[in-house]
């Protein structure tokens, strides 16, 4: 009986556990195929509206250490429900203000809820199930994920045709929803234990120095690693653009509407699915084949920029995201293959770090780039990096890495 009882109970946990990954994840969504069109239409620039999408970034980054001790010492229902807060107060500025200083305020509120996020939950279903039934959660919660994104994502195009802060208002409702859940479920399913060990706010800073520390150490000696890690940090440099833009881009032709948008994200996101199977099922994952997608993957960025016509250049996207299916378990295959055990853990990290850091000059320097010159010219220009650094780093390298 007692043995039933706690089944139950888990089952449950693994229930509210992919509720509240589903409500966090359905803000990307929702928002995903027209958010930087609703900045577009508060009369932001391209400089202004890169720096507004940017400070969400910057802001998780800064924030991920002390965010995750402030969660070992509140506990996590506690830092559960203040992730739902601040994604309610970033869903009614985006709602009812029309200001960049606002705008600024509400993506410090995404970046810290996303920085909460990002450990509370896993924490939490890890500490109330099984090591085996948390692992297959986790799998579980992907599927999940991408579902809901390629939901939310059309959503969002067909409610912005009706009102394009409409998008918000349904963000909120999710945002409350997970509030609710938080504060109304989650402690009768909380698991009567105490932690081995609470970490400070200085512990945290203590280990990030040691990551940055041994991988820059372990970089300097693996020649093959430190070049693995620029390109990777490359990548998000050149992808950053055409994540931007494309909405924008695809919006200017004649009779294209929001809907129409968020059907393109639904194909975009399809696309890149078909990617990750083809991958699987008929391609080689080595660093010859990176090598030879990543030059196809620039020169496709390149190409975009000389698309004038609405179908084709939906088409070079959905081929770039076709693209994005292929590299993104790729580079993460080359990484992991390359890292001796030993490191592992530790290096991943600071792959990490130094992606999050080239991806925020990309927003800034990009939006720049294209307020000065035009949005295309940024396509080109990361395009162009692009080939150039998947040449020179990755070619010489695939003999010895293939």
């Amino acid at each position: 009986m007692i043995e039933r009882t706690e089944a139950k109970k888990i089952d449950r946990v693994k229930k509210i556990y992919l509720y509240l990954n589903c409500l966090f994840e359905f803000y990307a969504g929702i928002t995903g195929a027209t958010f930087i069109l609703f900045l577009y239409s508060n009369h932001l620039d391209t400089m202004e509206t890169n720096t507004v999408v940017a400070v969400s970034l910057i802001t998780a980054f800064f924030m991920e250490i002390p965010t995750g001790a402030l969660a070992d010492y509140l506990g996590y229902v506690k830092t559960s429900i203040l992730t739902g807060i601040l994604l309610c107060i970033t869903n009614i500025i985006f709602l009812f203000c029309n200001t960049i200083t606002l705008f600024v305020v509400a993506q410090i509120c995404l970046g810290i809820a996303c920085a909460f996020e990002s450990g509370t939950l896993d924490a939490w279903v890890i500490e109330n199930t099984s090591q085996k039934e948390s692992e297959h959660i986790f799998i579980k919660k992907n599927k999940y994920i991408s579902i809901i994104m390629i939901v939310a994502g059309f959503m969002g195009g067909i409610i912005a045709d009706f009102c394009l802060k409409g998008i918000f208002l349904f963000a909120l409702i999710a945002s409350l929803i997970f509030v609710g859940l938080s504060v109304f479920i989650m402690p009768k399913l909380q698991g009567s234990f105490e932690r081995e060990q609470k970490y400070s706010i200085l512990d945290n800073v203590n280990g990030m120095k040691k990551i940055v520390s041994d991988s820059f150490h372990y970089c300097i000696k693996d020649k093959s690693i430190r070049n693995i890690i620029l390109f990777n940090s490359v990548l998000t440099f050149a992808f950053s653009p055409v994540f931007v833009f494309w909405s924008p881009v695809l919006y200017n032709f004649e009779y294209v509407n929001y809907t129409l948008i968020g059907m393109a994200w639904v194909f975009m996101r399809a696309a890149m699915l078909v990617g990750n199977i083809v991958l699987e099922k008929w391609l080689r994952k080595s660093f010859l084949t990176l090598s030879a997608v990543s030059v196809a993957c620039g020169l496709c960025i390149i190409g975009l920029a000389f698309l004038k016509k609405f179908w084709l250049l939906f088409l070079g996207i959905l081929l770039f995201e076709f693209l994005l299916g292929l590299i993104y378990p790729l580079k993460e295959t080359v990484l992991n293959v390359g890292i001796e055990s030993t490191n592992r853990a530790t290096i991943l990290s600071f792959n990490s770090l130094v992606a999050s850091l080239f991806n925020y000059v990309s927003m800034i320097l990009m939006g720049k780039l294209a307020t000065i010159f035009t949005i295309e010219m940024t396509w080109i220009c990361s395009g162009i990096t692009l080939v150039i650094i998947s040449t020179v780093i990755l070619v010489p390298n695939i003999k010895k890495m293939a």
